[in-house]
């Protein structure tokens, strides 16, 4: 059953981000994820506060998989900056 990841980033400080996207999407793709979207062009249709800086969306093949590669110790010094670097909200779903 397919899994969803599903962040929603909102940077403070983008020191982190050309490292970040230069070395994460190789680790996303050796668990089987694949990006369907990375946009910060969206429209809210319920709900309040701010709306975060960009949307990320990575299909795994199941939810272990999510699992594996956040706990992934080579992801490890990239979640780190990440979340040093910016305020996030991270869910997976199940298909």
């Amino acid at each position: 059953m397919a899994a969803y990841f599903i962040a929603s980033v909102t940077s403070h400080d983008d020191g982190w981000v050309a490292d970040y996207q230069a070395n994460v999407p190789p680790m996303v793709a050796r668990f089987g994820g694949e990006l369907i979207c990375r946009s910060n062009q969206f429209e809210r249709f319920e709900g309040e506060g701010a709306a975060p800086h960009y949307t990320v969306i990575i299909r795994f093949p199941a939810m272990a998989d999510v699992q594996a590669f956040m706990a992934c110790p080579d992801y490890a010094p990239f979640k780190v900056a990440r979340i040093a670097g910016a305020t996030s909200d991270i869910f997976a779903v199940a298909d």
